[in-house]
């Protein structure tokens, strides 16, 4: 291949030409480095059990977690695992 993400041509009439084949790096990082932040602010912050508690429309105290001072583990650390160590960062969070 002769960038990531492209190891095969997904039609015919595409390898019976020879297309320019690019990818986007660096494009998503930021909105995928968001969503890993929110998918780590969901489950500190309880969000499932407040939904529950919504539905059975029964509202009891629980603890929630804190991001800052948590230790997040980035295993890639291409565009996109900087782009969530940066934010994490900024949430004071220690990255490993």
């Amino acid at each position: 291949a002769q960038s990531a993400g492209i190891d095969f041509l997904v039609c015919d009439e595409l390898s019976a030409t020879t297309p320019v084949m690019t990818n986007a790096k660096g494009q998503f990082s930021s909105s995928l480095a968001e969503y890993a932040m929110l998918a780590c602010s969901y489950f500190a912050k309880g969000i499932p059990q407040l939904i529950r508690q919504k539905g059975a429309k029964s509202w009891t105290k629980f603890d929630v977690q804190e991001l800052r001072g948590q230790t997040m583990g980035i295993v890639g650390y291409g565009d996109v695992g900087r782009a969530v160590a940066k934010l994490a960062k900024q949430y004071g969070m220690k990255i490993v």
